[in-house]
């Protein structure tokens, strides 16, 4: 079979097929019959020969080839849909939706308490909104499947015409109510042998290196109990005592009853957020929601 023939129909039956685990319930969400479902994926693995599925008379089960190929086609599934949804709105320039990508901390800090303002300054227009991380929207971007991303930066290697300052803040300490020993200013010293929440260095690994430096400065190694990827998880965890972390200080209006916030002695990288898109031109509303949020 030519590549090309397996066209989005196939797709959507293997996708399907996959998050069922049943051929029937498959093809009743598909609005086929059974026996043709089964038909086309087995077609799709002896053109290709590939088995894409275990079966059995009890079950169905993805082979370690068939997952990655399944997700894959699931990534060709939604990146169509959001090709077709933007196409329709291309119909009417006006109406096309601006399409902004956003780190979960830039929603809940920058984006959501200035939607309102938006829809009054432009209420016919429409944002779509997602989620993800700095590197997975800047790849986002580059591959117009977005027009503009709200994103966090520390060491800076992208052209400074296509990005934005919103907004720059300080890092604080998050420990529990419990710990009654910490006032409101922390030298990171006190942190000696305190279970210490943190998130992967990949994700940001010259902020994380410049962090663990300045524990190292006055002689502390974190004592780490748990790596968490969001800051919504960070404070849950500090809430419920499982230990201190540092999270950026617009987070200190969260959860206070159980949760102490302390400014940090050392100096700290700031927490910088940007607004990066490589055209303002893209959409109509693209200069009024910059100036909106860094307001």
């Amino acid at each position: 079979m030519d590549i090309n023939q397996l066209d989005l129909k196939k797709l959507k039956y293997l996708v399907t097929v996959a998050q069922e685990l049943n051929f029937s319930r498959a093809a009743e969400r598909l609005n086929i019959a059974q026996p043709p479902l089964s038909q086309q994926i087995k077609k799709i693995e002896e053109s290709f020969n590939i088995q894409l599925f275990e079966r059995s008379t009890r079950q169905v089960k993805l082979t370690p080839q068939g997952e990655r190929i399944v997700q894959q086609a699931g990534r060709v599934l939604e990146a169509h849909s959001e090709l077709m949804l933007y196409i329709r709105a291309q119909s009417d320039v006006d109406n096309a939706p601006l399409r902004l990508g956003a780190i979960g901390l830039a929603i809940d800090v920058l984006i959501a308490p200035r939607m309102m303002a938006f829809r009054q300054l432009r209420p016919n227009d429409v944002i779509h909104l997602e989620e993800g991380t700095t590197q997975q929207l800047l790849a986002k971007c580059h591959n117009k499947l977005i027009d503009a991303a709200v994103i966090r930066l520390h060491e800076m290697n992208l052209p400074e015409e296509h990005l934005y300052l919103l907004k720059r803040e300080p890092y604080v300490l998050a420990v529990p109510k419990s710990w009654s020993e910490f006032g409101d200013h922390v030298c990171l010293s006190q942190l000696k042998d305190k279970p210490y929440i943190g998130y992967p260095r990949e994700l940001h690994p010259e902020l994380y290196d410049e962090i663990y430096a300045v524990f190292d400065s006055v002689g502390v190694t974190p004592k780490l109990v748990q790596k968490v990827r969001t800051k919504s998880a960070t404070l849950a965890l500090v809430a419920n005592q499982i230990g201190c972390a540092i999270v950026p200080k617009s987070l200190s209006s969260k959860y206070q009853q159980d949760i102490h916030f302390a400014s940090i002695e050392q100096a700290l990288p700031t927490v910088d957020y940007y607004f990066y898109c490589q055209d303002k031109r893209l959409h109509p509303g693209m200069a009024d929601l910059i100036k909106l949020l860094k307001s």
